[in-house]
C-alpha cells in the first residue's frame, strides 16, 4: 500500500522527494514521530516544525511549534483547506481554484477540529520559508481516500516548493500523471465511542499492551492493568490495558509489528477477560 500511495506522487520537471529534514518550514502529518525514533531525532534539529495528527505525541511537545490534534479520518479535509490557505497566493490552475473555491471550509474545520486561526498561524510561518519539506507518514497509505489525498498533496508539490520527505524513497516508481483530477472532499466519517490505533511497537513486550489515557478509560470503562479483549473489524487481541496518563483523548494505542492495509484508526469494542 505504501508503494502505491507514494506512486501517485507526482514528479514533473523535478525530484519529489529529500532525504534530508533540514528546513525552515517542516510540516509532519500523519504518524507519531516518538514511534519512529530516527526521525524524531532528525525533527529536533529543525525550528519550525508543525505537528499535525489524529493523536497527540508528547514528545513533540518541546520540538512543535505548532502541535494541533485533527479527528480520525478528517486527513483528506485537513490538507484541502490547508492547501487552500497556503497557496492562496500561488498561481494556480483553473481547476485546482474551483477545487478550494468549492470547499466547504465551515464544515470540514469544524469536523476536522482544524480552526482557521491555526491555519493562519501556520501560514505565517510557511510563508517565510524558503524550502518547505511535508514529512508523510504511514496514516496516509492506507486511508479510504488516499487517491484525492495523493492529489491535494500534489498541490503542495506543483505549486507550494513542497518536497516530500518518506523513509527509503529511492525504488518509489513516481508518476508522470498530472491530469488525474481533484474529487470533492468527502464527508468526514465519525468515530465515537473507544478508539484504537495500529503503531509500531517500541518493543516487543508492547505487542501484548493496550495504551491509553485517563479519558479512554472512561468511555471504555477500563482500568489500569485490566485484562481485555480488542474487538475491530479486523479481528480480536488479547491485551493487557495500561493507563498513560500523559496520553490525551479517546485513541489508545494498540502496537503492533504486523499492520494490516486498513486504515489504521479503527472503532473497537473493549471487553474484559475473566481470569
Amino acid at each position: 500500500m505504501r508503494e502505491s500511495f507514494l506512486s501517485l506522487l507526482e514528479s514533473g520537471d523535478k525530484d519529489t522527494y529529500t532525504d534530508t529534514i533540514s528546513s525552515d518550514f517542516v510540516l509532519v502529518m500523519g504518524f507519531m514521530p516518538s514511534r519512529q525514533k530516527s526521525i524524531l531525532k532528525r525533527l529536533e534539529e529543525n525550528r519550525s516544525v508543525v505537528y499535525l495528527s489524529a493523536i497527540e505525541d508528547k514528545n513533540m511537545t518541546g520540538i512543535a511549534q505548532i502541535q494541533s490534534r485533527y479527528e480520525a479520518g478528517s486527513e483528506e479535509g485537513v490538507l484541502a483547506i490547508m492547501a487552500k490557505e497556503l497557496l492562496s497566493n500561488s498561481h494556480i490552475d483553473t481547476r485546482t481554484k474551483d477545487f478550494f473555491d468549492n470547499l466547504d471550509d465551515g464544515y470540514i474545520s469544524a469536523e476536522s477540529n482544524i480552526g482557521e486561526e491555526e491555519l493562519e498561524e501556520i501560514n505565517k510561518i510557511y510563508k517565510n520559508s524558503t524550502k518547505p519539506i511535508l514529512v508523510l507518514g504511514h496514516d496516509f497509505y492506507n486511508h479510504p481516500r488516499r487517491e484525492n489525498i495523493a492529489n491535494i498533496i500534489n498541490l503542495f508539490i506543483r505549486y507550494g516548493n513542497f518536497k516530500v520527505f518518506v523513509q527509503d524513497n529511492k525504488d518509489i516508481l513516481q508518476s508522470n500523471d498530472t491530469d488525474r483530477q481533484l474529487q470533492e472532499v468527502a464527508q468526514l466519517d465519525s468515530f465515537d465511542g473507544s478508539v484504537v490505533y495500529t503503531c509500531p511497537p517500541l518493543n516487543r513486550d508492547e505487542e501484548e499492551l493496550l495504551i491509553g489515557s485517563q479519558q479512554f478509560a472512561l468511555v471504555a470503562k477500563v482500568k489500569d492493568n485490566d485484562d481485555i479483549f480488542v474487538i475491530t473489524e479486523n479481528g480480536e487481541y488479547r491485551r493487557k490495558f495500561v493507563l498513560d496518563r500523559e496520553l490525551k483523548g479517546t485513541i489508545a494505542l494498540l502496537p503492533s509489528a504486523n499492520g494490516d492495509e486498513s486504515y489504521y484508526y479503527k472503532i473497537a469494542k473493549i471487553i474484559k477477560r475473566e481470569n
